[in-house]
């Protein structure tokens, strides 16, 4: 029975380990590498009031909105251009939602800028993009609303006041961003969104960022500015002459834990997704969302995750990653490598800081190389081994904790 706890790492451990990498912090659970910091610049808006043509940014929506942790919805039910029976603007996907099947979609410039003031709200309330935002009863990823608006924005531009078409576009696989905290004037703006119009028109996938005069700036942050730009022109009846951006990371750790301060700058690579935790996937932001549903407080939303986990994923003998947290949730099943992955995106994606640890311990029947996920809350790292029922959140029985060795602490693992 005892063996059904244990880790198989395949590299030998020692004192110099191999597993060293330039995203390890060091041996030591106290200190932390920052000098991944750089890889986690993101952009948004600052909501101040307008004062002159030289100082504004976009104002808040028109439109009465309710926002919770999994949907935003707008009060008000534009018209539509396709045959159905609702007109109503939900972001992140109600339950009462459903898809219009029709040979070609279409949404008028009016259910558009309402959908994004919608978005706006929702992302400035959870911190995190939604899953969808449907606009008459059509579900549309992000990906698909990044292309509606900029093609929205550019007909705007012209004086067109037209429909667009809704287009099949894939999401980006990965989010770099180097954005600096300034704004981007109307011309530039402009200029964006015919780069991403022509990049999603060519390749059928949004961009994983576009370079600005400030920096790249990130799929998600698009999003968000793009949703910006058109909220004010739905409140002022014209485009702003300069959109405020700010790095996305800003965006998510200003709701983590209620405060961007209580989680220290240097933690903030910790909130980041990486190969094997793939914390923007929507299927693992679905279902932390799911998991973490009428929680408040990060402590009671880290327990729940660590609950889930330890309860719904069965545990495997085998060496190293193979799964990753997407494939051990679909399997059901994994190692401490793969039941770790799951934690820390689970984690990343509610807003927690979460990394791994890698140590020698000592089992019940013998010392065993193993991995754990650590979990940030309210100024501490709790340990989240989830590969036995006999540990709960920040309490392990499993291993000797007074006796084992800790090889190094990753925010991503090397193997």
């Amino acid at each position: 029975m005892a063996v059904l706890l244990l880790c198989a790492i395949a590299l030998p451990f020692s004192a110099g380990t191999a597993f060293a990498t330039s995203n390890i912090t060091n041996t030591t659970s106290g200190q932390i590498n920052t000098n991944n910091s750089h890889n986690l610049v993101n952009a948004t808006n600052q909501n101040s009031k307008q004062t002159n043509n030289t100082e504004e940014t976009t104002s808040q929506p028109v439109k009465s909105t309710e926002t919770n942790d999994t949907q935003a919805k707008t009060v008000t039910q534009p018209t539509t251009t396709q045959a159905n029976s609702s007109s109503k603007n939900i972001a992140a996907g109600s339950a009462s939602a459903t898809t219009t099947t029709t040979t070609q979609t279409s949404f008028t410039s009016t259910q558009i800028n309402s959908a994004a003031s919608s978005v706006k709200t929702f992302i400035e309330t959870n911190h995190r993009l939604p899953n969808y935002v449907t606009i008459s009863n059509h579900q549309v990823t992000m990906p698909q609303f990044l292309q509606l608006m900029v093609q929205n924005l550019l007909n705007y531009n012209k004086g067109l006041n037209i429909p667009v078409t809704l287009k099949t576009v894939t999401t980006p696989t990965n989010y770099t961003e180097t954005v600096k905290s300034g704004n981007i004037q109307k011309s530039e703006y402009l200029s964006l969104a015919q780069t991403i119009a022509t990049s999603i028109a060519s390749t059928g996938k949004a961009p994983t960022y576009v370079n600005s005069p400030l920096g790249k700036i990130n799929f998600n942050n698009l999003v968000y500015t793009f949703s910006k730009i058109l909220n004010f022109q739905v409140s002022n009846q014209r485009l702003p002459t300069y959109v405020s951006v700010k790095p996305w990371t800003s965006i998510q750790s200003s709701g983590s834990e209620g405060s961007s301060s209580t989680i220290p700058a240097s933690l903030l690579p910790y909130l980041q997704p990486t190969t094997n935790a793939q914390s923007n996937s929507q299927t693992i932001i679905a279902l932390e969302t799911s998991i973490t549903k009428g929680l408040t407080t990060p402590y009671d939303k880290a327990t729940a995750i660590f609950n889930w986990v330890r309860d719904h994923i069965t545990y495997s003998f085998y060496y190293n990653t193979k799964y990753g947290a997407l494939g051990t949730l679909s399997a059901g099943t994994g190692n401490c490598v793969d039941h770790s992955h799951l934690t820390v995106a689970l984690a990343r994606a509610a807003g927690i800081p979460a990394r791994y640890q890698l140590g020698y311990c000592d089992f019940s029947d013998g010392w065993y190389g193993h991995v754990w996920a650590q979990l940030y809350v309210n100024g501490k790292w709790y340990y989240a081994d989830t590969i036995s029922n006999r540990n709960t959140f920040g309490v392990i029985n499993n291993w000797n904790l007074n006796t084992y060795t800790l090889e190094n602490t990753y925010i991503s693992l090397p193997f």
